[in-house]
């Protein structure tokens, strides 16, 4: 058996175009953890003044270290030295004027409006803002609990909006009022959680290419009635291929995991494992994750989604009779998230479309975004979250087209 599936592993990986394109996916995938947000090359100095200095400020976010955060800022901001002159000042006041501010709001504006630009770009200042920002944790977290209340009361009557929003409620009221957070420098984190939206454009597509064939390519060059009468032809070809098949996939998920885990604690490290994870603009978390555990939850919806990346392309290969007719319906099929989220549609098709996208592989592959808002579904008159729902419908069908896949074979097989 174990000598079936090595054949059918290297049958599916030694192929040029497979080959090729594993070394360029990989390639993208290392040049991609070295792009920043704005598009710029990642500068290892700048990285390290960034660790070092919100490092500084490492800590649970309470009382105490939001009054340190302040009284430092504060003490940067009333530095004569880091102020502009008298004139520059007037400048500055003139150029607010212009814009179309009133003299009175010119005339009690704050020293932030006059500090120095080497201050306001450093290192230091920057680091302070962004621990500033953070102290405001658990009012954001508080002011979510409230407007998702009222959203859901709103949207839904009866026991539907009141459960929906009670369970919403509960989730932010949390962190709000029983949950510590924990400020840390987490660039690391972050990058890790980043490089999930390549994983349809890497592990996806070179899946997609690698798995079309491993039925497919028997039909159409007519191997497979060959196949069928050798030694293990009706007994353990199948298991074979399928195993072989999961041993690709998952090994390519794990090598492209493994690979940015290395790569990105050497250059951003992984410091700051126990810091929250809720930016509160783009990242709205229910869940008291830390960065550790938020990226271990991405993972187990993404390992899904890789499920369905393998079991997609063995199911459309098994029912067609061209390597190329499966890659077509397997790209169309697997990828129709990003076509769809290109388009803006509003109204109700919209709301269902938008929701929707969260059972389709390439966002269940990616599996960051699923865990950035609250999300949950009323069913028999219990609340259930869209996180627990998504990776248990992505397991059973990725089991249902497995079970169909040796089903369908097996019928061949008595058909010749």
């Amino acid at each position: 058996m174990l000598t079936m599936i090595k054949f059918e592993v290297k049958k599916l990986l030694n192929r040029p175009i497979v080959l090729v394109l594993l070394l360029l996916i990989l390639s993208v995938n290392y040049v991609a953890i070295f792009i920043n947000s704005e598009g710029g090359l990642v500068q290892q100095q700048d990285l390290e003044m960034t660790r070092r200095e919100q490092g500084k400020y490492a800590g649970d976010i309470n009382e105490e270290w939001t009054n340190y955060i302040q009284s430092t800022l504060y003490s940067v901001r009333e530095n004569p030295s880091n102020l502009l002159s008298k004139k520059e000042k007037e400048q500055v006041r003139n150029e607010y004027l212009e814009r179309g501010y009133s003299r009175q709001y010119v005339d009690n504006l704050e020293n932030t409006a006059f500090l120095k630009p080497e201050i306001l770009n450093s290192h230091q200042y920057i680091a302070l803002l962004d621990a500033e920002y953070a102290s405001g944790f658990y009012d954001n977290a508080q002011f979510f609990s409230d407007m998702q209340g009222k959203h859901y009361r709103l949207a839904y009557t009866g026991n539907k909006g009141e459960s929906l929003a009670a369970k919403a409620e509960e989730m932010y009221g949390n962190l709000a009022n029983d949950y510590t957070a924990y400020y840390d420098y987490n660039l690391g984190w972050q990058k890790l959680i980043n490089m999930q939206n390549l994983m349809p454009y890497t592990i996806g597509l070179f899946l997609i290419v690698a798995l079309s064939p491993i039925f497919s390519g028997e039909y159409y060059q007519k191997t497979d009635s060959i196949l069928l009468t050798t030694k293990y032809g009706k007994s353990k070809l199948i298991y074979g291929k399928i195993l072989a098949a999961f041993l690709v996939g998952l090994g390519c998920w794990l090598l492209i995991n493994f690979l940015n885990l290395l790569l990105i604690s050497l250059i951003f490290t992984l410091q700051g494992g126990q810091s929250f994870v809720q930016d509160w603009v783009f990242n709205f978390s229910p869940f008291a994750f830390t960065q550790r555990t938020h990226f271990l939850a991405v993972s187990f919806i993404s390992l899904t989604g890789v499920m369905l990346f393998i079991s997609v392309p063995t199911f459309i290969s098994v029912k067609s009779k061209s390597p190329f007719v499966t890659l077509t319906i397997s790209s169309i099929v697997l990828l129709l998230s990003n076509i769809i989220s290109s388009f803006e549609i509003d109204g109700l098709i919209g709301g269902i479309i938008r929701e929707g996208l969260f059972f389709l592989p390439a966002w269940i592959l990616v599996g960051s975004g699923h865990l950035q808002n609250f999300n949950a579904y009323y069913i028999a008159g219990n609340v259930v979250l869209m996180q627990l729902v998504v990776p248990f419908v992505a397991i059973l069908v990725s089991i249902y087209l497995i079970f169909n896949v040796y089903n369908t074979f097996l019928k061949r097989e008595v058909e010749n």
